[in-house]
C-alpha cells in the first residue's frame, strides 16, 4: 500500500473511531467514563447551521458526534446540499475532515480543484482561506476532528 493512502486509511479509521463516541460524550480520549460504545449512523439528528453557500438555496447541517461544534474540541458529521459552493472563508482553527459521502472539493485561491470522494481526507489549516464545494448530485457528508469550535469568518480573516 503506498504511504498517501496507508495516511488516508489511518485517518479515516482514527475518524470513525472517534466517530463511535456517543453524542453526548463530552471529549475524546477517554469519554464516556473510558466505556467503549457503538452509535448507529440513525441516531444523529442533522440541523441546519444557517450557512449558506454562493447560491442562497443550498447550505450545511451538522449532526454532534462528541463534543459541541459550538463551544470546543468535537467531532462531528457535516451535510452540504448538492451544488453547495462556500464563500471565500477562514477558519479561526484547524480542522480535519475525511469525505463520507458524495464528491467535495476544498481549495485554496489558485489551487487545483480536485474532487474527493469516499474515504478522501483533508487538513485545513485555521485562518487559511478557501473554498468548500459539494460537486456531487447527490448530498456530500464529511466527518470533521477540530479541538476547539468550529467556526467561519466572511471574508476571510488572515494574519
Amino acid at each position: 500500500m503506498k504511504f498517501k493512502s496507508w495516511i488516508a486509511v489511518a485517518i479515516a479509521a482514527a475518524s470513525f473511531a472517534t466517530a463511535s463516541q456517543g453524542q453526548d460524550s463530552p471529549s475524546f480520549p477517554p469519554a464516556n467514563g473510558g466505556t467503549s460504545v457503538s452509535v448507529r449512523a440513525d441516531h444523529y439528528t442533522f440541523n441546519d447551521t444557517g450557512a449558506r453557500g454562493v447560491n442562497p438555496k443550498t447550505g450545511i447541517q451538522v449532526a454532534n458526534v462528541w463534543g459541541d461544534v459550538t463551544k470546543g474540541a468535537h467531532g462531528a458529521f457535516f451535510r452540504f446540499d448538492p451544488g453547495f459552493e462556500s464563500k471565500l472563508h477562514t477558519h479561526t482553527y484547524d480542522y480535519y475532515a475525511v469525505v463520507i459521502k458524495g464528491e467535495l472539493e476544498n481549495y485554496q485561491p489558485g489551487q487545483k480543484h480536485e474532487k474527493l470522494g469516499p474515504g478522501s481526507y483533508w487538513y485545513q489549516r485555521g485562518k487559511e482561506a478557501h473554498t468548500t464545494a459539494c460537486v456531487s448530485k447527490e448530498p456530500c457528508e464529511i466527518y470533521i476532528v477540530q479541538q476547539n469550535k468550529f467556526d467561519a469568518q466572511i471574508p476571510p480573516q488572515v494574519e
